[in-house]
């Protein structure tokens, strides 16, 4: 695995700065998360001050990508509805799994699909080449985040997978996401594992999305490396992984979990912070 080089200072002795002030002097790069920590629902709607936090970061030259596992439509179409929403950002600075998996699908030899996702993810597919069908007699199942999921579209994955031999291509494998209403429903790792459970199947899940090492490779692609920093309110799926390459990880309390998942988890993050405007402060400073 690959680990991505960061700057070594000392870890706070608690998972939190309120307690102890730390600006960030060195050049840094944020790797900042969508989802819970810039929007807080699924019709992209910002947080108070998450438009200004990415102007500022702009102003003041600071190097960052917003990454997000979101699999329900391909990256040009999120940076169009973020910047309805009052985002400052271009094509480049949004990074998502739905835009390497085309290549993923095509390195594989996979040309017939069946897609759990929504209309949006399929369309984009099929555009990019792939048989978009609807029956079991396909190369791969692509798991995404769909809201409409019902038991023809599981029977049909289920079928395909342990009737046809079709390998299982989550965009993501996140575990749990967070709806507009505060409730919760599987993501599309856990969907995926699902299949997994159902079929027997044996061979290792692909990660497409953050924070593996693919992905992060592909989100700092001329970006200063020396010290990077993911911001996530994804404990589980994005900061674990995050430190196990190297990263420094940042946990917001503003998405899915509070400070008592912390805990719970068995997790240490290097930092913890309940707004932005606290982050900016502490780790950019003025």
């Amino acid at each position: 695995m690959r680990v991505f080089r960061v700057g070594h200072s000392p870890l706070p002795e608690a998972p939190s700065v309120r307690e102890e002030r730390f600006t960030i002097f060195a050049m840094v790069t944020l790797l900042i998360d969508m989802d819970g920590v810039l929007t807080k629902d699924k019709e992209f709607n910002p947080f108070d001050y998450a438009p200004t936090f990415i102007k500022n970061l702009k102003a003041k030259g600071i190097p960052f990508r917003i990454v997000s596992n979101n699999s329900t439509r391909p990256p040009s179409l999120i940076v169009e509805k973020l910047k309805e929403k009052g985002f400052d950002l271009e094509d480049g600075e949004f990074i998502s799994p739905v835009a390497v998996l085309p290549d993923y699908l095509k390195d594989k030899g996979f040309r017939k699909i069946f897609v759990i996702g929504t209309p949006m993810l399929a369309e984009f597919l099929a555009k990019s080449g792939f048989e978009v069908k609807r029956d079991y007699e396909v190369d791969a199942v692509v798991v995404g985040q769909d809201k409409e999921i019902d038991f023809t579209k599981l029977k049909t994955a289920v079928s395909a997978v342990f009737l046809k031999g079709a390998k299982i291509v989550p965009v993501n494998l996140t575990r749990i996401v967070k709806d507009s209403d505060g409730l919760f429903f599987p993501g599309a790792g856990s969907v995926a594992r699902l299949l997994v459970h159902a079929t027997g199947y044996e061979e290792e899940l692909p990660n497409l999305g953050k924070p593996s090492p693919q992905f992060i490779e592909l989100a700092l692609k001329g970006l200063p490396r020396d010290e990077v920093y993911l911001i996530s309110d994804d404990i589980y799926t994005d900061l674990m992984g995050a430190k196990k390459v190297g990263l420094k990880t940042v946990f917001m309390t503003t998405g899915k979990y509070k400070r008592e998942e912390i805990e719970k988890a068995g997790f240490k993050p290097d930092f913890v912070f309940d707004d932005l405007r606290d982050l900016e402060r502490q780790l950019i400073g003025n």
